[in-house]
């Protein structure tokens, strides 16, 4: 990325290219929600009107909810928000990199900025100090980043992940432990 910019700086027609593929990667396609709430605030921030993006027009204009939404009573917006963010880093990690554009959504703010992305002749991973290994073919660069954001998309959140491998280390040990009890139970007889 080269640096952050306004609707105006960056030319509306590469915002919209990058938000069309963003909305196309599986993360998008799996959440309606998520699809609604980036395309709102990017088309709002295009429209020149970015000071009007509140979680109030967020939860009534994008995500469908009453016009008695009380944003002070309902964390949807920031929830959803958070998500956001989240599901744009993995976009761009992966087939978004080559987007022309960067659609970010800052921390505490729902009105989203714009980093024109550099060229395409930035290496993918950076290099490493020893590598006895040949570097992988760029489709199969590409199968280990595709597994890497499918496994990613089974947790919402990295505790999430933690708390899933935690449990599956117990039903590990604990089927050692019945293995090793029926190992006894035949030594014995």
């Amino acid at each position: 990325m080269s640096e952050l910019t306004s609707a105006e700086t960056v030319s509306a027609e590469a915002v919209r290219r990058s938000l069309d593929g963003c909305l196309r990667a599986p993360a998008f396609r799996r959440s309606q929600k998520l699809a609604a709430f980036l395309s709102y605030v990017v088309e709002e921030e295009l429209a020149g009107r970015g000071e009007g993006i509140k979680a109030y027009t967020i939860a009534t204009q994008a995500l469908g909810r009453a016009d008695s939404f009380d944003p002070s009573n309902d964390p949807s917006v920031r929830v959803e928000a958070g998500r956001l963010r989240r599901v744009l880093d993995e976009v761009y990690a992966d087939e978004g990199r080559h987007l022309p554009v960067r659609i970010l959504v800052p921390v505490g703010a729902y009105r989203p900025i714009f980093a024109v992305q550099a060229g395409e002749d930035q290496p993918d991973d950076p290099p490493a100090a020893e590598s006895p290994a040949p570097p992988l073919p760029a489709p199969a660069k590409q199968a280990v980043r595709s597994v890497r954001l499918r496994a990613l998309a089974l947790f919402d959140t990295p505790g999430q992940a933690v708390l899933a491998l935690l449990l599956a280390v117990i039903a590990f040990l604990l089927a050692i432990e019945v293995l090793l009890h029926i190992y006894h139970e035949f030594a014995r007889a």
